[in-house]
């Protein structure tokens, strides 16, 4: 993510379960539910951007092996305190290659973490290689049903600047499905549903999830 975006991170990650809870962030749960049935038993799962694993206990907690990533060092200290993965590996997402090996991963998983990074291309690619042929992509964006006070910044992609200071992206769906299909991922499963509520602004943000499969 942007050198701006990380640091807040870093500063924001003793509050963050706090701010999720507050929020009533649906994600972790929506990304279990939709996609545990794309995966197979005893798999492998990297989650990209772990943060303090908040969308890897229901995962950690049906039997799979988990391996985080995250570009906060603070985050993963809370994440290692919970003993939610098997592996922790300190990394900033938008740095390609990852440290990790080809074909090494049956899963991965990114929830709540592309809206803070740009570009999101090297990503998907990354993700390509390190998953095992059949491999499951499952992961979440925000969606552009809502552009106001956004500025378009290139094709299928939109910015903005929070009040805190944090750099915002949006992706259209017809820019995340050409990710998808330049690294040869086919969707299984797509929704959109109310990721969280803000209510110090009483806004609603939706996000989209899509479950893909390598073909």
């Amino acid at each position: 993510m942007p050198e701006t975006n990380l640091n807040i991170v870093r500063k924001f990650a003793k509050d963050y379960d706090k701010s999720i809870l507050k929020n009533n962030w649906t994600g972790p749960k929506i990304i279990f539910d939709e996609s545990k049935v794309f995966i197979s038993p005893k798999s492998k799962i990297v989650d990209l951007g772990i943060g303090t694993g908040a969308s890897s206990v229901l995962f950690q907690q049906a039997g799979y092996k988990i391996t985080g990533l995250d570009g906060s060092p603070e985050m993963l200290e809370l994440c290692k305190k919970k003993q939610i993965a098997d592996k922790l590996v300190l990394h900033n997402l938008e740095k390609t290659p990852f440290p990790l090996a080809k074909n090494i991963f049956e899963t991965a998983i990114s929830n709540g973490v592309l809206h803070l990074i740009n570009p999101v291309k090297s990503i998907f690619s990354e993700v390509a290689r390190i998953l095992k042929p059949n491999g499951i992509f499952a992961f979440t964006f925000d969606n552009t049903d809502n552009v106001l006070s956004y500025t378009k910044i290139k094709p299928g992609v939109w910015e903005t600047k929070t009040q805190d200071g944090v750099f915002v992206y949006k992706y259209s769906e017809q820019y995340i499905l050409q990710l998808l299909l330049q690294n040869n991922f086919e969707i299984e499963k797509q929704k959109q549903f109310l990721a969280y509520t803000n209510p110090e602004l009483q806004k609603k943000f939706n996000f989209t999830l899509i479950v893909a499969k390598m073909k």
